[in-house]
């Protein structure tokens, strides 16, 4: 369970739209990622001690936890959000984020249908 937030929230911290800070672009992907969470997992996955340790009781509180562990108020530059000297495209962070938050629960919890252009956030 652990190993689909950090897939989801990698795919989608980076979500933006328009002009956006770091920060709130970091918040927004992370926001996204608890919504799908609670939406999407089964309540059994919900009730247990894993899950709320990694997530919380209810989306806030995921959000408020995600927002800490990602450091997205100390976020300055986009490209914090890459590794290796990667620049950090927008546009496709967008495009990553609408494609997310279209894809049915199943679609979504499967690691092998992570959208095309989350994976070009970082190039």
């Amino acid at each position: 369970m652990r190993k689909f937030f950090l897939i989801s929230s990698a795919a989608v911290s980076l979500f933006a739209v328009g002009c956006t800070s770091p920060e709130s672009v970091c918040k927004s992907g992370i926001d996204l990622a608890c919504e799908r969470a609670f939406e999407c997992m089964s309540n059994e996955m919900k009730a247990t001690e894993q899950f709320k340790a990694a997530y919380g009781a209810n989306a806030e509180e995921c959000k408020t936890k995600q927002y800490g562990t990602a450091k997205c108020e100390a976020r300055k530059e986009y490209d914090e959000a890459c590794t290796d000297g990667k620049k950090y495209d927008l546009g496709k962070a967008s495009d990553c984020s609408d494609a997310k938050a279209a894809q049915t629960c199943t679609d979504y919890l499967d690691a092998t249908k992570i959208p095309a252009a989350c994976k070009e956030i970082c190039a």
